[in-house]
């Protein structure tokens, strides 16, 4: 019994939840996939140069996580930075760091087009 026991919080310490999904190295991880594309019709009142924003998130030591890595903020950071009002044909990338999953950050990158 104690074998199991030690089994499962092994299991648990040395697994990582950062990657939601991605695949996840044991020792290191960087990597950047796509996680969606939207593209609705192009608005009829002009359209601008391309808007970016980021939002992270960071844990360490798989016992500390704090930041806001959501779609939201992402998009607002993007708005707020290009000073549009709405954006169209978006694109959302991920990015996961981590380092024996002692460190670890979590990145959502959206670019869209300007639409004023």
């Amino acid at each position: 019994m104690k074998r199991l026991i030690a089994s499962v919080a092994a299991g648990l310490l040395f697994s990582g939840c950062a990657a939601l999904g991605a695949p996840v190295g044991a020792i290191f991880t960087a990597e950047t996939y796509t996680q969606s594309y939207f593209s609705p019709t192009q608005p009829l009142s002009g359209s601008g140069a391309d808007a970016h924003g980021e939002s992270c998130s960071m844990g360490i030591l798989g016992l500390i996580a704090f930041g806001d890595a959501g779609y939201d903020a992402a998009y607002k950071a993007a708005l707020t930075t290009s000073g549009a009002s709405s954006l169209y044909d978006i694109r959302v990338d991920k990015k996961v760091f981590s380092i024996l999953g002692l460190y670890t950050t979590y990145c959502t990158e959206l670019t869209g087009r300007v639409a004023k």
